[in-house]
């Protein structure tokens, strides 16, 4: 019987996303569809002749079509254009009968139907540092692609609605479809987990956790300020491990923690791999995510898994992934994050309310739902539904 074609967008598993949580989103969508979607055949289209070393789940390297897109020779804004008629060029010529846009950047070229995930609008909503010439003139490629899609994908009901309210697209072309968390995220603590982390990372006593990317939205130095707060009040019981890629910001990292005078109490250990984050999250005091805006916001979630309390910003899409589970501060107040770390830090059963409150939140959300979700979305459009 002849398959149909599904196109995916699989840039983010050998491009700079590759480290973020696009990069895991992409990973576990086409995962999970391999698995499941066995009536679809996929052709995944990424950069390189291959995706990145561990970037896709075993087993579903082997049942994908890769095809590789070609690229231009970096020139700004010029290269954004040919780079989106490349793209769109190799997708056209593929026999796909729907393709699905994963990665930001989303060539508005495309000739057959065409569902797009929208993540977040961060360029829109935060503009200064993040909206420039290139950045501009890409996220304009991206609403066409948008707009002209047969439907589109948000990570949260946030996402949404600046989706409707920036780009001007009707409620009824756009569905909701959550993230998910991986099996290994569990509150089921590994032998020897406490010693691992004191081995391979150096913490050797209690500590907040802090795991995500280091841009403004992110508000590191008003979370470093209110562990500084915290120390004040309480001594130096913790450290504060900072798990995550800063490329490109760690000088002003390095200057925040040492002008603060944290730099014996503050670990920034870079890039955490998988199969380590478990532990990480296991051995936390709690995950201190107070960021500014999000689109979905995957640490909450693999930190709720693990049953590891969370200190949060009630802001975005983080109310509808962390609901009751979560202590809430307002991100912009260093006084209320020392506040709050003092709080679960000295309160034993406030964490284990926080923790049983964050694993059972967690059981809502699957990536075996989400491909299901997305799925069903593909049905729709080629039985022309939608």
């Amino acid at each position: 019987m002849h398959k149909i074609r599904i196109g995916i967008d699989g840039r983010a598993l050998s491009n700079i996303n590759r480290l973020r949580g696009i990069g895991k989103y992409t990973s576990r969508i086409i995962g999970n569809l391999v698995e499941i979607g066995s009536d679809y055949e996929f052709v995944v289209f990424g950069y390189g002749k291959r995706p990145g070393p561990g970037m896709l789940p075993e087993g579903a390297a082997g049942n994908i079509e890769w095809i590789e897109i070609p690229q231009t020779r970096r020139v700004p804004l010029v290269s954004i254009i040919s780079d989106h008629l490349l793209f769109a060029g190799a997708v056209n010529s593929s026999g796909v009968s729907l393709f699905h846009g994963l990665d930001h950047n989303m060539t508005p070229f495309l000739k057959c139907s065409s569902i797009i995930t929208v993540h977040d609008l961060i360029l829109l909503i935060l503009k200064g540092p993040y909206l420039g010439p290139t950045s501009w003139l890409w996220m304009r490629s991206h609403q066409l692609a948008a707009r002209r899609a047969s439907a589109l994908i948000t990570v949260s009901e946030s996402t949404k609605n600046d989706v409707m309210r920036l780009w001007k697209i009707p409620e009824d072309r756009i569905r909701t479809v959550y993230e998910g968390v991986d099996g290994q995220y569990s509150p089921d603590a590994g032998v020897g987990d406490r010693s691992f982390v004191v081995n391979k990372y150096g913490i050797d006593k209690p500590y907040f956790l802090y795991i995500g990317g280091f841009d403004p939205r992110k508000n590191i130095g008003n979370m470093l300020t209110g562990f500084k707060r915290f120390m004040i009040s309480s001594g130096p019981t913790h450290k504060l491990l900072l798990c995550g890629d800063a490329k490109g910001f760690e000088e002003y990292l390095n200057d925040e923690i040492e002008q603060l005078g944290l730099k014996d109490n503050v670990a920034v250990a870079g890039f955490i791999p998988d199969e380590d984050l478990p532990a990480i999250y296991r051995n936390a005091t709690a995950l201190v995510f107070v960021s500014i805006y999000e689109g979905f916001g995957l640490p909450l979630l693999e930190s709720m898994a693990c049953g590891t309390p969370i200190i949060t910003a009630a802001n975005s899409s983080i109310p509808e992934i962390a609901g009751k589970s979560a202590f809430y501060v307002d991100p912009l107040e260093p006084e209320e994050i020392a506040g709050a770390m003092s709080a679960l830090a000295g309160d034993e059963t406030l964490r284990e309310n926080l923790r049983t409150a964050g694993i059972a939140r967690s059981r809502n959300f699957t990536w075996a739902g989400t491909a299901v979700e997305i799925l069903d979305l593909y049905s729709r459009i080629l039985g022309g539904v939608v």
